[in-house]
């Protein structure tokens, strides 16, 4: 099964890439009209192929606290990251606009790439500090023009167990904003796929929106020791999920 399941998502990549690009020129005339209503339009097309994706891994997640992603203001979505998976899960419950903070390998990636730029997505260089600073300061931009923002603050796939720790530069997003953080937490989404290279398999994942943590008004004290903070709550809903908070 696992080895039906992979092939079966191998070729409905293929097309859902040979579909996207017959797709953007939709999108290009759609911008041309309304920027707007043209991120609303990528924002479907990749959600639409995040779903079937999840679908066909069998791994759709049981999800909790929908009801703490505020729907009057852009807030700064920070996840524990451990597979592939989890932007692939997480990005299809986020409201639009939701811009996505992803590695710069992404951005050579045929079709995908076009998509992710659609939607604002920014791209981060491992070792690239001048690079990442001003990938910050566009992320900001961004917040301040009502564009939520998703980040894995990890800042990179933990590979062992539990939540890494947190690169304080990510809180900045919220920090000069005073944009609320969503905390985002998943688990067995390495099982998936990770684990079991090159295969896929149906995995029981969980998804977990906590309350939001206001950002507005925090002393210089409570700006540093907010990464610590935020990492503890991922943490302890991490190995107990969805026990309500």
């Amino acid at each position: 099964m696992p080895f039906i399941r992979t092939i079966i998502s191998l070729i409905y990549v293929g097309l859902f890439m040979l579909a996207s690009l017959i797709l953007l020129p939709v999108e290009f005339f759609i911008r041309k009209k309304n920027p707007v209503k043209a991120v609303e339009f990528s924002y479907k097309v990749i959600t639409i192929g995040f779903r079937a994706l999840i679908f066909l891994s069998g791994s759709a997640p049981k999800v909790y606290g929908l009801e703490n992603i505020p729907k009057d203001r852009p807030v700064v979505f920070m996840g524990n990251h451990r597979s592939y998976y989890d932007l692939i899960i997480s990005y299809t419950y986020m409201p639009c606009p939701t811009a996505i903070y992803s590695k710069i390998g992404l951005k050579k990636a045929p079709a995908i790439s076009s998509w992710m730029k659609r939607i604002n997505c920014i791209f981060l260089e491992a070792g690239n500090m001048r690079q990442n600073m001003q990938a910050i300061l566009d992320g900001i931009e961004l917040i301040k023009n009502g564009t939520s923002m998703l980040i894995f603050p990890e800042g990179k796939r933990n590979k062992g167990e539990g939540v890494l720790e947190f690169h304080a530069g990510s809180f900045k997003l919220a920090t000069k904003t005073g944009a609320a953080i969503v905390p985002v937490v998943q688990t067995r989404t390495r099982e998936i796929f990770e684990k079991h290279f090159p295969w896929l398999h149906a995995q029981k994942t969980t998804l977990e929106f906590l309350p939001p943590i206001e950002t507005s008004g925090l002393s210089k004290e409570e700006q540093k020791s907010l990464p610590a903070y935020t990492r503890e709550l991922i943490l302890k809903a991490y190995l107990e999920p969805g026990k309500g908070r």
